[in-house]
């Protein structure tokens, strides 16, 4: 009963704290803002003791699964999104990351299973290593697509001179494409140490590892990280900043949602229910 009353806690802090994220959004009030990110480190703390008390009846980490994998998600993306405040004295993201997060939840809820016991293929050290750098990898690349987005959109309202009071509430161009370049970096680094981690621990766990090199899941995996390892290149040997690495950014996450929902359809050896 304690865990659902901890869900519940978290679902009410990440919804109490997107209403005033949009109302700082709007008013720019510093004690709305103060508000909305005390409000989201309760809610943290709250899905932090979860995640915990998840790991300690489950005798794993907190990922195996759609409603833990998605849990971890949302709770990454809050745990990246509340760094990228405090880096960028910025709140205006928040209006645009925090209903991502509590949709994120909020699905979790909807596929909440009793804690099964892991599968023996997910009983190595490998496994923890490989899942959390893919993950953090994943809530890195969102604030890529996030930053890119609004990138796009603000040059489209100043090319057609459509600036009105959204655009003077978003933070400036150049502050947006810092972001991408930081989340980009972050996910990047992320990304290539999954994958290592991966092949790694396919090697140890099977003969030959070409059957996990040609599973659709890892082809989207590896397709996202070309596409990363393209917009950070051009970017400093071609100088594509701005718009063109905004737009590289959003292909990549596209990628992202492939490798992470759509693959998920069609691979045999990333299913562990």
């Amino acid at each position: 009963m304690g865990i659902y009353i901890l869900h519940g806690l978290i679902l009410a802090g990440y919804a109490v704290a997107t209403v005033i994220y949009f109302r700082h959004f709007w008013t720019k009030q510093p004690r709305s803002g103060f508000y909305a990110s005390l409000c989201l480190v309760l809610a943290l703390a709250c899905h932090s003791a979860f995640l915990i008390a998840r790991a300690v009846e489950s005798s794993h980490a907190p990922f195996v699964g759609l409603h833990e994998s998605m849990s971890f998600f949302a709770w990454l993306i809050a745990v990246v999104y509340l760094f990228l405040e405090r880096r960028f004295h910025d709140r205006s993201l928040g209006v645009f990351v925090l209903p991502l997060i509590l949709a994120a939840q909020t699905a979790s809820t909807a596929f909440m299973s009793p804690v099964d016991p892991l599968p023996p293929l997910l009983q190595s050290p490998w496994f923890n290593f490989h899942v959390t750098a893919s993950f953090l990898a994943y809530a890195a690349f969102s604030f890529t697509f996030i930053t890119g987005l609004l990138y796009v959109m603000q040059m489209y309202y100043i090319h057609h001179r459509r600036v009105g009071l959204v655009f003077s509430r978003l933070p400036a161009l150049g502050m947006l494409d810092e972001m991408n370049l930081k989340a980009t970096l972050i996910g990047w680094v992320f990304l290539s140490a999954g994958i290592a981690t991966g092949i790694w621990w396919a090697t140890a766990a099977w003969e030959s590892i070409m059957p996990w090199l040609l599973d659709p899941k890892v082809l989207c995996v590896m397709l996202t990280w070309v596409i990363y390892t393209t917009q950070l290149i051009t970017r400093y040997t071609a100088g594509w900043q701005g718009e063109r690495a905004a737009i590289i950014s959003m292909a990549g996450f596209a990628s992202v949602l492939l490798a992470y929902l759509g693959a998920g359809l069609w691979t045999n050896l990333h299913i562990f229910d």
